[in-house]
């Protein structure tokens, strides 16, 4: 009867090992889709997806960490991440409030890429904006759940991506926007609209925001960026993006 006892007992051990292996195994979900219209970053063209979809999945590869991409719109993207219904995404420190670049429940990687965001206008408004301080309790055109660093300083007028916020400086809908520069002069272009650069508003680098609690994930997540960097991946992938974008006289 005691040995029956015992081997009971080591079978229902045995029976919550594949539970524990599973956990252990999860894959790690993300987003960086932006709000789809952030060139050359994400392009949502599955044949030329961009330059994050490209880096993040060599990271990952060479990391050997299993994750799946979700699409989802870019409102809901830190929601899920709080949430942890996510466990990472990609972002500049320099668009966050100074009070989140150190919230704890998160955890940044080495820098990605360089990205500048710049105060756009119609180019006989460029002399108006030449100075962030100048939006100070203005409407300014922004991206639908994107974050920005002084946000309570100005009136948020937001369209749910870059592409609709060029539009909107050409329909007066506002007379300043805050958009990356690159993605500006990329669909400047393709609307054949011309436009005008006030001040920078940011410039940094994009970085992986990871949940803390897969923080033991950092160290190799970095290894790989810095090798990713000294042979020259990165740099390349950038470079077969940036040949669509115009360059600026």
């Amino acid at each position: 009867m005691l040995i029956l006892k015992w081997l009971l007992i080591l079978c229902l051990a045995l029976s919550s090992l594949p539970n524990i292996a599973a956990q252990s195994n999860n894959t790690l979900k993300y987003n960086i889709s932006s709000s789809g219209s952030h060139y050359p970053f994400y392009t949502n063209n599955p044949k030329r997806p961009g330059v994050l979809p490209e880096i993040i999945e060599k990271v990952l590869i060479d990391a050997n960490i299993s994750a799946s991409h979700e699409s989802l719109p870019a409102k809901r993207i830190t929601k899920y991440l709080n949430e942890g219904i996510i466990d990472f995404d990609v972002i500049s420190l320099d668009w966050l409030p100074q009070s989140e670049r150190t919230n704890t429940k998160y955890v940044f990687s080495d820098p990605l890429i360089t990205v500048t965001e710049m105060l756009v206008t119609l180019p006989e408004n460029t002399k108006k904006w030449q100075h962030v301080s100048n939006m100070e309790g203005k409407n300014v055109g922004t991206v639908l759940g994107y974050y920005y660093h002084n946000a309570d300083t100005f009136k948020r007028v937001d369209f749910p991506s870059e592409k609709e916020l060029i539009e909107a400086l050409v329909r007066k809908r506002v007379d300043v926007a805050i958009i990356g520069e690159l993605p500006t002069l990329y669909w400047s272009q393709k609307l054949n609209i011309n436009i005008g650069f006030g001040a920078q508003y940011s410039h940094g680098f994009l970085r992986i925001r990871l949940l803390s609690k897969h923080k033991h994930l950092m160290p190799i997540i970095n290894k790989v960026i810095k090798n990713l960097h000294s042979i020259g991946y990165i740099n390349n992938i950038a470079e077969k993006y940036m040949k669509e974008i115009p360059i600026q006289n």
